[in-house]
């Protein structure tokens, strides 16, 4: 009798453990340890903003800047971030090359955080002396911050730190989104 109440208790256990489980292959399961008489919990691997929604934004367009030994320029970055995961593009008019790529964002931040922060990654062509036949690939990563003010899905500020390469060089990218960027120039202009 007692083996088949310890049977009972072991399978409603496991059955507990399994009925957490949003999907199959993400239970959530307790464990206890009867030498110290703790009870560890087990979350699941997926992200909190899938349960809990996201209150960031959802697109962001920058102005940057790029240097580098060889090339040095301006560009448009644009990035679409549902939830966690999206896409990024961007494209740069330099003094010898024209760059162009695409890939994908990442989002770090969790649904209580205070301040939105992103990864980045970008596959794409690097144009030297703006001629199409002679076309070198690139690659790119970087880390964004953004604020969680916006209006209809856009983010009113942020700002972005990377790095790209050609296999040439390697150059830096700075960007400012929209409207810090429109500010900038309005004080250039002003000087």
């Amino acid at each position: 009798m007692k083996r088949i109440l310890t049977i009972t208790a072991l399978l409603l256990a496991g059955v507990y453990g399994y009925a957490q489980s949003d999907t199959v292959g993400e239970s959530r399961y307790y464990a206890y340890s009867a030498i110290d008489d703790t009870v560890e919990y087990h979350a699941p691997k997926r992200n909190p903003i899938y349960y809990f929604g996201s209150p960031f934004c959802n697109h962001f367009a920058e102005i940057r800047l790029f240097a580098g030994p060889y090339d040095a320029g301006v560009g448009l970055d644009y990035t679409y971030l549902p939830e966690v995961w999206g896409f990024n593009l961007s494209g740069n008019v330099g003094y010898a090359n024209l760059w162009l790529s695409g890939g994908a964002a990442y989002r770090l931040s969790k649904p209580w955080s205070r301040y939105d922060w992103h990864l980045y990654g970008n596959a794409g062509v690097c144009c030297e002396d703006g001629v199409f036949h002679r076309v070198r690939p690139t690659f790119e990563a970087g880390i964004r911050w953004a604020s969680p003010e916006g209006m209809r899905g856009f983010c009113y500020s942020s700002g972005t730190l990377g790095v790209m390469t050609n296999f040439d060089g390697v150059y830096v990218t700075f960007g400012l989104g929209f409207s810090v960027g429109t500010l900038f120039s309005l004080f250039l202009l002003f000087l």
